[in-house]
Order: structure tokens, then sequence, then C-alpha cells
């Protein structure tokens, strides 16, 4: 409850009547009041902080500690000119009490006008104003965790600031115990945007560098005039982009060196950024008359650059949830290893792990549960055991999630101590311009295949204790590799190819992985494969179908997906079949997948006797602005009554204007397409037309023509719903790599590409027997088949996809009534 005006507060060193209330937040209140019997400064703050609430009586013994604590350090701060004095400290009424100083005078966010830029010069002013400040307080071993604008009170009689407000102090209300007795902190500390990703985990003990990055955002916020919520993230990386030029935004008037220091204050990953205020003066000491700034956008403003047209931006709070708050720092903490020193980050980065994680980063962050946001804290922090309860909560709560279940998976062969071999897989999750998350459905359908293998692979390693409800428990056959666990790593190339160059650069320095499953579309692939091949890294494709990888043969490349050659094969048959002789075709030429399927498509179809179109201003199905109507039309004028339907992998919208074509064909031509066709999105499209007859689409696998019949009813049980044909790719390519990791006694890298090239190799899968032609990668003998719709009232859309040899649900086996 609120202190009423004029109550009065009986202090250790004086008594305080209260005038009004200041401000209050999650934490603490803020009172101005009089004290009495002062003529010298009768005006002060009291700041007041509930008790901790907990059972454990240990709890309130802590507050009362870190109280005292944090009061004594208050004392010594407060002999700085520009940190309020501290005038007393107490208990009353279950609620501890600070008396300092009150300031006169305005904040500095009230200096902070949106869209008024400061001058490169008042910048640094600003800057070396509140480094020397800062200097003084971590000289003291105390970090503050919320500088902000509003705590930056500029004071009215000398127009110095003064820096009010420590978190440290807030924090004593948010001690609790936990399931284990361990008593921490539960909430982090901080204002968002100001308030640095490292913390927001309550189990790091704090350093300089978490308040250098509030200092560096509050001088970008007065050079941009953005506050830093509104400045843009580069998508791959999360890094604040700040330097950079819209057709009505100008850049930046600053300096090389002085947007260097800035940049080095901000990093997203604390090892990368200015370790001490002293590194960061000394810089702005060697900083010459500030020059020109220079338009050639070289250097580090080349990388800052190439994010110039992301319009909004995710906080990094956001981009980050796996990070929790930060405490003074005390000999009695615990503390992290202390990283080295740097100077600015270099414009030419080493290969980098953003986007990689094994269950410390959110990769797909559409919707994360908070059990599983705090699992992943847990195990960046190393604590596996927390790690892997609080993950397999999050499962109980989302099954259809198979990120959740291979952070599962890696979190217990760390805890149990148990050996286990490496893979990895790289996968899609588009996003739009601003970084947010576009679609992850491919990505999830990718995963859900790899992570049931690894999951029959250990749960042959769980204890009994675990047992109980570890997914997949009584239902899936353990499969240990002779005794040992699987881990896997993802990686995300969002279908963008400097992206996968990263991740691929990235992933061979890693000498744990013995190999990867990756990439989806042709497009990355042929990008990346050179790469991996360079570094002896097997990569083996579960969707990558382009017969220009067979052109030109890697060793350390195979494939489980069928070529283009074999896809277009079923295609073309499939129009022969229904009398069709001429056919309209629609592609990508940009995409080596889409391309390849329309030649090798083109070159079969007349062969046999048909003959294919391209409508000029319509063929390209790549295009933003696609006209599904206009090309229905002029496919009509030209007599033609068929049409074949090339998208890429999703790697444009393709995909969106190919279904538009479904929508706006209706039932009038016959329609053939690639397995790209092959999701929700064109069944729901579907369910809106009168008939959806004349549509046949390519697959490689599906639950009721599954060469292992255990594997559809496993993954139905295990994620509560069907898998589709990315599914069983994945899961196959995965139990091709751990057949090939169970033949070796001592499996490598080149021992992988050894094994799979191995004439007598063969591994089982979902889509039949999996060997490779050894001097192509190829697979041999790879499924081909050919789905059509039909109508089904207990299907989500009310139709579904079967195999076209049956024609109706009922032919299938479906129950539909």
């Amino acid at each position: 409850m609120c202190l009423p005006r004029g109550q009065i507060l009986h202090g250790m060193h004086g008594n305080y009547r209260i005038i009004e209330q200041l401000g209050e937040g999650g934490f603490a209140r803020t009172y101005k009041a009089a004290k009495l019997g002062e003529t010298r400064n009768p005006l002060c703050v009291v700041k007041e902080i509930s008790f901790p609430i907990a059972n454990d009586p240990r709890v309130l013994e802590r507050a009362r500690g870190r109280f005292e604590r944090e009061a004594r350090a208050l004392e010594i701060l407060g002999t700085h000119s520009q940190i309020p004095e501290l005038f007393d400290r107490f208990e009353n009424n279950n609620n501890f009490y600070l008396v300092q100083e009150y300031i006169k005078g305005d904040p500095l966010s009230q200096e902070l006008a949106p869209c008024d830029r400061w001058t490169e010069a008042q910048a640094i002013a600003l800057l070396r104003e509140l480094l020397e400040i800062l200097n003084f307080v971590h000289q003291q071993e105390i970090i503050h965790r919320d500088i902000t604008p509003s705590n930056l009170i500029r004071r009215k009689r000398d127009r110095q600031l003064v820096l009010i407000d420590f978190g440290a102090v807030r924090e004593i209300s948010t001690l609790t115990s936990n399931s284990i007795g361990e008593i921490l902190t539960s909430q982090a500390i901080g204002t968002r945007g100001y308030m640095p990703a490292e913390q927001y985990n309550t189990r790091l003990a704090p350093r300089p560098y978490n308040d250098i990055y509030a200092l560096g955002i509050i001088a970008i916020q007065a050079l941009t005039g953005q506050s830093p919520t509104n400045l843009p993230q580069d998508p791959e990386t999360g890094e604040i982009v700040w330097d950079y030029s819209t057709p009505n935004r100008p850049a930046v008037q600053v300096s090389d060196g002085f947007r260097d220091i800035l940049t080095g204050m901000v990093r997203l990953h604390f090892t990368h950024r200015y370790q001490s205020v002293a590194q960061i003066l000394s810089a702005l000491d060697s900083l010459e008359q500030p020059e020109s700034p220079k338009g050639d956008n070289t250097g580090l403003r080349r990388l800052l650059l190439a994010c110039a047209g992301i319009a909004t931006a995710v906080s990094i709070v956001l981009l980050n949830p796996r990070i929790p708050p930060l405490i003074p720092i005390t000999s009695t903490q615990p503390t992290q290893a202390e990283p080295s020193p740097i100077s600015p980050p270099p414009t030419q980065p080493a290969p980098s792990a953003d986007g990689v994680s094994s269950g410390e980063k959110l990769l797909v962050q559409t919707s994360a549960l908070w059990s599983k946001q705090r699992g992943i804290g847990e195990f960046a922090d190393s604590n596996y055991p927390e790690a892997f309860k609080l993950l397999k909560q999050s499962w109980r709560e989302d099954r259809r999630d198979p990120e959740t279940l291979i952070y599962i998976n890696n979190a217990l062969l760390e805890a149990s101590g148990a050996e286990y071999y490496t893979i990895a897989i790289v996968v899609p999750i588009r996003r739009n311009q601003d970084g947010s998350i576009a679609n992850a459905n491919l990505a999830e359908e990718l995963l859900r295949g790899i992570a049931q293998a690894q999951t029959e692979v250990n749960l042959s390693l769980i204890s009994n204790e675990s047992k109980r409800d570890f997914p997949g428990q009584g239902f899936l056959q353990p499969k240990a590799i002779n005794g040992k666990g699987l881990k896997v790593i993802i990686a995300d190339d969002g279908n963008i190819k400097s992206y996968a160059v990263q991740r691929a650069n990235y992933l061979v320095q890693r000498p744990d992985i013995l190999a990867l499953i990756g990439h989806y579309t042709s497009d990355m692939t042929v990008e990346t494969v050179d790469i991996y091949n360079r570094h002896k890294l097997v990569a083996l494709s579960p969707g990558s179908t382009t017969e220009e990888l067979t052109r030109k043969p890697r060793k350390f490349f195979f494939r489980t997906a069928p070529t283009t050659s074999v896809e277009a094969e079923g295609l073309v048959n499939q129009l022969l079949s229904v009398g069709r002789k001429k056919v309209a075709v629609f592609y990508n030429p940009d995409s080596p997948f889409s391309y390849s399927l329309w030649e090798e498509f083109t070159e079969q179809f007349e062969a046999k006797g048909g003959k294919t179109y391209r409508l000029r201003n319509y063929e390209n199905l790549s295009k933003n602005d696609f006209n599904a109507e206009a090309a229905i039309e002029e496919v009509e004028k030209a007599g033609i009554k068929a049409i074949a339907l090339f998208p890429d992998g999703q790697v444009t919208k393709s995909v969106e204007n190919a279904i538009e074509m479904i929508k706006a064909n209706g039932d009038r031509n016959w329609i053939v397409g690639p397995w790209t066709l092959y999701e929700p999105r064109t069944l729901e499209v579907a369910k809106e037309l009168k008939s959806v007859e004349k549509l046949g689409i390519s697959l490689f696998w599906h639950p009721l023509a599954s060469f292992d019949k255990k594997f559809p009813v496993n993954a139905e049980k295990l994620w509560g719903g069907p898998v589709n044909t990315r599914s069983a790719l994945t899961y196959d390519a995965a139990r091709t790599l751990i057949k090939a990791l169970e033949m070796q006694a001592q499996p490598t890298r080149e021992g992988m590409q050894k094994t799979l090239a191995d004439p007598n190799f063969k591994a089982e899968g979902a889509t039949g027997i999996i060997e490779f032609d050894s001097k192509t990668g190829n697979r041999k003998n790879p499924p081909k088949r050919v789905a059509h719709i039909v109508p089904c009232s207990t299907a989500i859309y009310g139709v579904t996809f079967v195999p076209i040899e049956f024609p109706t649900a009922a032919a299938a086996g479906l129950k539909c009534d």
C-alpha cells in the first residue's frame, strides 16, 4: 500500500515526512520527503523495497544481508559528486527503506527527443561524462544494471548529470528459493532496450560490460534520435543496426572511429564488447579530430548497411529469451569465466555460431513456452539437469515442437554424462525483412524426422528415474549406437544464400560434428556443397534434387531425396496417362531445383511425344507481382489444357504463386507439381474449390505407402498427429548416418564418407532401402509416386492427400465419416 501524504517514517538517523509519491515499479516505490529537523537539505528521496515473499525463512535472512551490503555500497558511492548521498537506511512494516539526497533537475530522457539528433561532439561529451561516473562505480565493484535516460538527472544548479536508482537494491524483493533450496533472484532487473541480453540470466554474475552496453545505447539514441526498441537488428546475428540510411532517413553523421567505439560497446555477445570503462576512455582519447563522415561504406559500415532494408526490429530481449538479472559484484557471488579484454570488433569476423544451437538458443521463436525459454536458459548455463526437467515440462505442453525434443535429448546426454556422437542438421526458418519469423513450418517438418531418430537412439541410455515421462517411452524401439548416444546440433540457413554459407563455414570448423543433414533446398546446397567437400564433412541432403549436383559430383555429398529426373518422370507419366500432350510450364529460372526440374520434365515429356510451352511474361513463378488469374487466361487463350507448376523450395514467393494458380484454375485444366506443393497450404486452397480432381503432386513418402510400417504409427504417437514426406526423408537421413556410425569402430569424418560410398552399404528407413551411387552420391532406386487430393470430412481441411492409385479416401482405407 502506498504511503499517504504527511505520514512520518522513523529512521535510524532521523524522521521523514512523506510529501508525494514520485514513482512505482515492479520492485520498489519512491517518495519525495522532508527530513525533519534539518535545514541544510530538507528534501530527500525515500525508496521503499518490499520484503521478498517466500516460505523459506532463509530468503528474508539473505535479503537483510543483501540490503545491508548494498546500503554500505551506496554510502561509498554517495561520496561522488554525481551520485546521490545516502542519508539513512532502516526496516519498517515488512519493508526496507533507503533515504537519499533529492536531486533537483530533469531526466536526460527529456533531452533525447524523438528524431532530434545530437552531433558527434555532443555525443562524445555525453559519453565521457557518463564514463567518468561509471568508472568510479565499477571501481567499487558495483554494477548499476539499469542505466537509462530516466535514471540520469540533469542537476539544475550545475547542469551535471547525476546517476540514480541502482538496480541491485530493487532486486532484493525478487529473492526466492527454488525446489532444491537454492536462493536466487526470480526476475530480471533492467529496462528493455537498454538492458544487454546476458542480463536476463539471473545466474550470471554482473560484469562491467553490462553497464557499458547501456551507455553505448544511450549515445546511439542521442545520435540517431531513435528509441533503442525501434532500432533494427540484423536478422542473422541479432546485432543492433544503427548506422544506416533509407530514402527518408539520411545516415548518421559520425566518424569511423567513433562509430567503431559505439559498435564495440553494444555487441550482442558480451565477449565481443569492451570489457572495461578504461578501454573506452583510452579509445576516445586516441580519436583524432572528428573526420567528415565517409561515404564509401567500407569496413564495419558495409556490414551494418547490409541491413539497411530492415524497417523494424525485435528487441534483443525477445531474440534471446533464454537469458534472464545481475547483482553487484562481491566475493561471495558465483563468478563466470572472465573473457580477455578486447578491442572494438573486427570488420571481418570469424565464422559465427549465430543461428546454431544444441540447446542454448531459441531458434524457432514463433511461440515458445515459458518453460522452454527457462530450459534453454538453464542449458546455456550448463545446468543440464534443470534444463532437462524444464524442457520435458515444455514438451508435455506442446508435443508438436521438434526443437524442444532435440534439446531434451541433448540435455539428457549432458546431464547423465553419457558418451555420444554428434551430427548437425541445417534447416530453413523463413524470415521477414525485419528479422521476425515468417514461416517455421518447413523447418519443423524437417526437425521432426531427425528428432524421432535421435530419440530412438537415446532411449536406451535413460535411467529408470527418467523413463516415466521421456518422450517415446513405451513405443519407440531403443537403438543405441554401439552403446553411445546421439547429439544433434541445429543450424538455420533461413533459405538465404549468405546465411547458408556462414552456417557452413562455422559447422565445418566444429571437429565434434561427424556429418550433417542438409541443406534442404537445392539453392542452399549448391551454394555450400564445396565448403563441406573441402573440409571432408559429409553433407546428406533430404531435399536437394537438382541434377546440377549430379553433373559435378562431390565426394562428400549424398542425398536421400530422388533427383529431379526421377521426380519429372512421375509427373510426365501422370499427364500422359490422362491424355494431356500439351502443357504450359511455370518455374523459377534462377532456382537450381526449379530450373533442373523444368529441364528434365521438358526433355522427358517431349521425348514421349508431348509439347511444352512457356508463356511470355508469365512463366517466372518467382515474381513478386505474378498474376495467377492472368496466367490462367493466357493458358486458355493458347488452347492448352495442362499446367506444370515448378516452384522452388520456398526460397522466393513461387510456392505462394503456384498455390494461387491452383486456386485460380479451379478444376478446368490438369495441373501437376513437385513435392514442394505437398503441404497444408495447398489443402487449405483445395477445400475452397468445388473439385480438385485434376491435380497431381509428386511425393516420395506417404503414411499409406510407408516401407517402414511402424514409422507413421510411431510418429503419430510421438507428435500427436501425422508427419509428412519431409519428416520421413530427414528420419531416413538420420537413420543412414546412424547406420554409418554403427559400422565404424572409431567414427571419423572420412570414415563416414567411405562407409556411405561403400557398394555394400545399406540402411533401412521410412521410404525404403537406402544405398548410394558411389560416383554421384545419388540414392539408388529412390521412391517416386504421385498424390492427389480427395475429400475426407474428418481431415483438418476436409480434404487430404492420398497416393493417386487410391481414387477415394475409402479406397485408401481412411475413415472419413
